[in-house]
């Protein structure tokens, strides 16, 4: 299976990187996912339920970030284990910064295997990719709402008056 695609957010690329390293923007943002924690300085491990045609069940996660090139992006390694089959591979992402919003750029490759394996694979890479751009839909929302309380939390601060 093979994925690639790509996304505009509207956020800077540090506050992006930083969302995408964070466990609970991530617990909140990724579809089916129930439960995730940081296992290590680069790893995280969580629980995903899914209800989709030919992947209903609940799925273990490993996560590995490789070759972090924070804020610009990342390698990551993993693996998917449930019942219905596991999947196991790596992608990339990039990010780009114009105007205070961000590119994210990713391409991935994957190893299906069990049961998950005799779907056909234009169905799997076409779930994924609605997966992954549901994901980055609900974190390009969560960045806007952070970035609105953020404003409204400035504007309300009192000013420091100078006096000459």
């Amino acid at each position: 299976m093979k994925i690639h695609g790509s996304a505009t957010l509207d956020a800077p690329r540090a506050a992006v990187y930083a969302a995408i390293c964070d466990p609970r923007t991530l617990l909140a943002v990724i579809p089916g996912c129930r439960e995730i924690e940081k296992s290590g300085d680069a790893e995280y491990r969580g629980q995903i339920s899914l209800r989709l045609p030919g992947i209903v069940g609940t799925y273990r996660t490993v996560v590995r970030l490789v070759d972090a090139d924070a804020p610009c992006g990342s390698r990551l390694e993993g693996e998917v284990v449930g019942t219905p089959g596991s999947i196991r591979g790596h992608a990339a992402f990039r990010l780009a910064e114009a105007g205070g919003r961000t590119t994210i750029d990713y391409d991935g490759q994957a190893m299906i295997s069990g049961p998950l394996s005799r779907l056909d694979s234009r169905f799997v890479e076409g779930l994924a990719g609605s997966l992954i751009s549901q994901g980055l839909g609900k974190l390009d929302s969560r960045l806007r709402a952070e970035a609105s309380a953020g404003a409204a939390s400035n504007s309300l601060q009192p000013s420091k008056e100078t006096s000459a």
